[in-house]
């Protein structure tokens, strides 16, 4: 299990290297100057200019403000940020509260939902409910985040008036100070009477759209994973001893048709926090993914690579955890077969 372990260890270390490059490249590749930005488009001093970049060490080759930029990440500085002279890392924490709130929130939606749902369908195979599943799961895939939410505003919100359109709680009527940087739980300590209701109220419609995609594939792929376990002997016997389809479905073939399932589960991390940018931003949630979109508008090259670095290393971690985990109820995998 340790060199599994160590095997996956290493993998991680071009990973995280290729991240690096392919996002100090990309950043550079975005039309503007940062340090025009920041000092507006009128009233420009080329002299004040050339210090500025100079400071930033925008003046020097790529290639130097490249290495400059792995040995800052060799000593664990993500940089500070050009728009509030502050350290990347504490605005990361301090924002990613929110987005692991909505992320989770969207998660557990896909995994309540995309479960049962992938079980019923490979159950019924071949029936209106497998065909409507399916249907639905690649509609849910194909739906961009951005189309997808404005029309949730549009009718839920400004339409049905269901729900909030923006925001994670009504700030005019409940005012509190975070003490965990989730919304539910410092509404809940709170002790405000109606304020975990309103945060939830506030979190439906994001957490919709984010968990959308996740639960199509988790429905897709719990179905597939059914459809194979259900065809194995163990199964027949388990049905030819008179066994109730309960124990038969629920006890048998839906635990050894989870495996791939978590895997999937895992692997949602990355486009949960990729999605996040956008839903974030369509509904004004104060999150990581709404500080990065600020942050490309602002050409701030540092909170830029810092944010996206960290979620990266966030994705890495995960998906190394999984390999593990998988590695653990799988012994093949250990040993190479």
């Amino acid at each position: 299990m340790l060199k599994y372990l160590l095997r996956r260890l290493a993998l991680t270390i071009p990973t995280f290297l290729a991240l690096t490059l392919v996002t100090f490249v990309a950043i550079r590749l975005v039309p503007g100057d940062p340090v025009e930005v920041r000092q507006g488009e009128h009233g420009i001093d080329p002299i004040r200019l050339a210090k500025l970049r100079h400071e930033l060490g925008l003046d020097q080759s790529i290639l130097h403000q490249y290495w400059d930029y792995l040995v800052q990440l060799a000593h664990g500085d993500f940089g500070t940020s050009i728009r509030t002279q502050t350290s990347v890392a504490s605005e990361f924490f301090t924002l990613f509260p929110a987005t692991l709130e909505l992320a989770l929130c969207a998660m557990l939606l896909a995994v309540i939902v995309g479960v049962p749902a992938g079980v019923f369908a490979a159950v019924k195979r071949g029936g209106p409910i497998d065909h409507g599943v399916m249907g639905i799961s690649v509609i849910g895939y194909s739906m961009p985040i951005f189309w997808w939410g404005l029309l949730l505003i549009m009718l839920v919100s400004e339409r049905w008036e269901l729900t909030p359109i923006s925001g994670r709680i009504d700030p005019i009527k409940y005012y509190f100070d975070p003490v965990t940087g989730f919304m539910l739980i410092d509404a809940w300590l709170s002790g405000q009477e109606g304020a975990v209701w309103d945060a939830a109220h506030h979190l439906i419609l994001p957490a919709i759209v984010l968990g959308t995609i996740p639960l199509a594939v988790i429905a897709r792929i719990t179905r597939s994973s059914m459809l194979e376990v259900l065809s194995e002997d163990y199964v027949r016997t388990a049905r030819a001893k008179g066994l109730s389809p309960f124990r038969v479905i629920g006890l048998h073939a839906l635990r050894n048709a989870l495996i791939p399932v978590v895997t999937s589960i895992g692997l949602q991390v990355g486009t949960l926090l990729a999605g996040a940018v956008l839903t974030e931003t369509i509904f004004s949630w104060p999150g990581v993914g709404k500080w990065l979109i600020e942050s490309i508008n602002q050409r701030d090259y540092p909170a830029l690579q810092g944010g996206i670095m960290l979620i990266s290393c966030l994705v890495i971690m995960v998906n190394l955890f999984v390999d593990v985990l998988y590695g653990a109820i799988n012994p093949r995998l250990r040993h190479g077969r």
